[in-house]
């Protein structure tokens, strides 16, 4: 239960105040009777400016002075196995808890408990233990407070228990406040006056687990509000803006951002104004600070991958030839770093056992990686595409029977468009394993053609043939300086008379390489008509014949023989 008047929820709360005399000095805790006084001196003029701020005078000082007592108070108290982040909840609590037990159960006079003169007559002695009770203050044998006198580990773990199995008891040292655990169930922080709930009817403020009904009803009411903020965000963010653009990205921050400001700030103030307590208290801190650290992990890889996209989609980076694809998965993998670190240190302050986690992984990591595998092999596929790049986004290429134009290179496959305009996806395991033949990358485009000349032509004619592609292959469009079309006599065949010619157009647009090709046939054609050379016409023929050797002749239904009978 937290100490609700201490600075549960004042904008001052991180201020730091001051003693009168000695504002830094720190609490005594040399020896188990130190400890023990300064608990009890420090918690009862807590508890009595609690009851005089209570009716009406609050003041900043006030709430300087409790902040201070609090403090003190609670540096009695071993909170090292509490997780960081749980500690301002925790602490509050096991500190009422043990004021309530020490004020209901018989204390030995303060000249009997274990002082100074003790310690240093038996540097030995290390734990007292109050009598008739399982309540320890032991010596602190490593950390930062090596050495002094603190309440152990096993009484902060069970100090609601102690507390508990005491309630009934009637009080043997008076208290400012009676029952100040159900004082605090019921009434709210500093900012919420008593005279408010003191107001409300007696069935708001009734305790149902630990709260009273009037602080469930704030806490539902500030729950819903928060959702449907959160929801009218989400729904404003997924209408707008292109989901794969740089400013898409940086408009979807807008609902990690505010899951975060909610998680950090709205949540802790509701549940301080009102002073959440116990479990419900613990329990809120806990998931609120989880929720922040993974808000902030979700945006800092979207914003991450904004930054990737904003350079990737950049005029110079283009210039430059740099691959976008490669940029984005850089940021990519700066952006889950970031991540998993945020998320790692969030795991730390709500005291997730890292240590075993990382164990955990590690001994499952052989399973994971076995069912996992492919995704796995995709992934290097990924890197090695990246790295040596036989392919980048926009280019055409030819790989395991596909020809089309690389839509996209993501970290499991590569999207291709093919020429008949599907769309095929292959895992990059296989583009980076298989031949690739980029077309996109091309210079030029050859041609390589053969004309058959009928056999009889005379020697005359196939030179003229000759002479006659190459006029008009002789600085045609398109030809590049280093490329002059070639044309040859080359075999003497069976049937024909062969004449082989290669060209090269530039630059590598298939659709004016066609219309050109279309042109260069057109005017061999017509050249060959006027000079009278006649092409070899096809040499194959087809014989049909019977089984035993006959030729087949092919007969109308009417000519077919009469059926046997």
């Amino acid at each position: 239960m937290f100490f609700a008047l201490v600075v549960l929820l004042s904008s001052t709360w991180q201020v730091k105040l001051a003693n009168a005399q000695h504002p830094l000095e720190p609490p005594d805790t040399s020896s188990p009777r130190d400890t023990l006084r300064t608990f009890l001196t420090a918690t009862d003029q807590m508890l009595m400016l609690v009851r005089n701020e209570g009716a009406g005078k609050r003041t900043d000082k006030g709430l300087r002075q409790l902040e201070q007592l609090d403090s003190r108070s609670q540096r009695t108290l071993d909170l090292s196995e509490i997780a960081p982040e749980a500690r301002i909840k925790v602490g509050p609590d096991v500190q009422v808890y043990l004021y309530e037990v020490l004020s209901r159960v018989e204390l030995p006079p303060m000249d009997k408990v274990p002082g100074p003169e003790a310690i240093e007559a038996d540097p030995d002695l290390n734990q007292w233990t109050l009598p008739h009770t399982e309540i320890a203050i032991r010596r602190v044998a490593e950390g930062p407070r090596r050495g002094e006198f603190l309440f152990d580990r096993e009484t902060v773990a069970r100090a609601k228990e102690f507390f508990e199995r005491t309630e009934g008891l009637p009080y043997r040292r008076q208290p400012p406040i009676e029952d100040f655990g159900s004082f605090l169930e019921v009434y709210g922080g500093w900012n919420v006056p008593m005279a408010w709930v003191d107001a409300l009817p007696n069935s708001l403020r009734n305790v149902a687990w630990d709260l009273a009904w009037w602080k469930w009803i704030v806490l539902l009411l500030a729950a819903l509000a928060n959702v449907a903020l959160i929801v009218f965000v989400h729904r404003v963010t997924r209408r707008k803006g292109e989901p794969r653009s740089t400013w898409g990205y940086l408009f979807r921050l807008a609902l990690p951002m505010t899951v975060f400001v909610s998680a950090v700030w709205f949540v802790p103030f509701v549940s301080d104004e009102i002073n959440v307590t116990g479990a419900i208290a613990n329990a809120l801190r806990l998931s609120s600070t989880a929720v922040a650290y993974l808000s902030l992990a979700w945006a800092i890889w979207l914003f991450a991958i904004a930054i990737g996209e904003s350079i990737a989609t950049a005029s110079r980076i283009r210039a430059e030839s740099l691959d976008a694809s490669l940029i984005r998965l850089t940021f990519q993998v700066i952006g889950m770093a970031a991540a998993i670190v945020l998320i790692f240190r969030g795991a730390s302050e709500i005291g997730l056992p890292l240590v075993g986690l990382v164990a955990s992984i590690s001994i499952g990591g052989l399973a994971i990686a076995l069912a996992a595998q492919d995704t796995l092999k995709s992934l290097l596929g990924s890197l090695t595409i990246l790295i040596d790049q036989p392919y980048r986004v926009g280019e055409r290429i030819a790989a395991g029977g596909h020809d089309g134009v690389v839509e996209r290179i993501g970290l499991r496959s590569t999207r291709i468009r093919q020429l008949d305009g599907n769309v095929t996806s292959i895992p990059n395991e296989r583009m980076a394993a298989m031949n690739i033949e980029n077309i996109g990358r091309r210079g030029t485009i050859r041609r390589r053609a053969q004309l058959r000349v009928a056999i009889g032509t005379p020697r005359e004619k196939v030179e003229q043939a000759v002479r006659i592609v190459r006029e008009i292959l002789a600085n045609h469009e398109g030809m590049p300086s280093d490329s002059p079309p070639r044309v040859y006599f080359d075999e003497l065949n069976p049937d024909s008379l062969s004449i082989r010619f290669f060209y090269w157009y530039a630059p590598p647009d298939y659709w004016a390489f066609s219309e050109f090709s279309e042109r260069v046939n057109l005017e061999i054609i017509r050249r060959f008509a006027e000079a009278g050379i006649v092409l070899a016409p096809p040499t194959s023929t087809t014989h049909l014949a019977d089984e035993s050797g006959q030729p087949l002749g092919l007969r109308s239904p009417s000519e077919a023989p009469p059926p046997e009978t």
